[in-house]
């Protein structure tokens, strides 16, 4: 009776997440096959499943088709460029937060300064603050000093974002990791930057790897600050809005952004992922 009970419990959980993958699969399902079809396809009801696939939303997307050369009228699309502002704005993020943030999680992990719990908490509030409460009044600031519309100003400004997540992540990797192996390094004379740079840096690497794909992710597909504080060095998601235009809507276009903006993180997931694989027993402690 136990054994009936167990392999029908079994059963219904694995027709539940069944049922959860299939729901979440779904809207990137319909989003990939919105991208290869034609605008009439789209607009069609009831939904069409079978249809001949295309690749001209792709072509229109990259700007191969010309301007008033497709069959959605005049449209014009540069998104090579958006991509390539997405990848420098989201990698500088990365890199100055972990220069940033490393050190500073290690301070309040390891080091009995004041307020350290206060100020550990006040560097995560950024991370829940609503984003527009920063960047209105930032867009008069980035404008006085010439940092609206420029790679550092947007890379500075995505900070908010970013840092307060590597601190609270690296503080809590650190923790982990025992006080004893510094201690004992120490006692055979290893100086503190030897120490962090030799000792506790390797331990970290695997979640750093993690940490700093989260991150990425994070910027990459951030939308008010790009919107706001930048025209011309638009980041991809303020890019895809901007086929939305009043009375015009190029949906299979837009799906096609879409596809195109969900390859690079996906691509960096399952590289990310096979250094954490190789990192896991790198960074165990012996």
């Amino acid at each position: 009776m136990r054994l009936k009970r167990s392999t029908f419990t079994s059963l219904l959980l694995n027709l539940l997440v069944g049922i959860c993958g299939l729901i979440l699969a779904l809207p990137l399902v319909w989003i990939a096959m919105t991208s290869l079809k034609q605008q009439a396809e789209v607009m069609a009801w009831p939904p069409t499943f079978m249809f001949v696939p295309t690749l001209e939303n792709f072509r229109i997307l990259f700007d191969v088709a010309q301007a008033g050369a497709t069959s959605y009228g005049t449209i014009k699309v540069d998104f090579l460029t958006p991509i390539f502002n997405s990848v420098v704005i989201a990698l500088g993020s990365v890199v100055i937060s972990l220069l940033i943030g490393v050190p500073a999680g290690y301070v309040l992990a390891r080091r009995d300064i004041p307020l350290k719990e206060d100020i550990a908490f006040f560097i995560l509030g950024f991370r829940f603050a609503p984003v527009l409460l920063v960047v209105i009044p930032l867009f008069s600031v980035f404008q006085a000093m010439g940092l609206y519309d420029t790679y550092i100003g947007m890379i500075w400004v995505y900070q908010v974002v970013t840092l307060p997540m590597i601190v609270w992540l690296t503080r809590s990797y650190i923790e982990d990791i025992p006080k004893d192996i510094e201690e004992a390094a120490a006692m055979d004379g290893a100086k503190p930057v030897r120490i962090v740079v030799h000792i506790v840096l390797p331990l970290l690497k695997p979640g750093l790897i993690g940490a700093s794909l989260l991150i990425f992710l994070l910027a990459w597909h951030n939308f008010a600050l790009g919107l706001i504080l930048s025209s011309t060095k638009v980041p991809v998601t303020v890019a895809l809005l901007k086929l939305l235009n009043p009375g015009v809507q190029f949906y299979p276009v837009m799906a096609a952004g879409l596809v195109v903006t969900m390859i690079i993180p996906v691509i960096l997931i399952v590289i990310g992922q096979r250094h954490l694989e190789r990192g896991l027993t790198f960074g165990a402690v012996k």
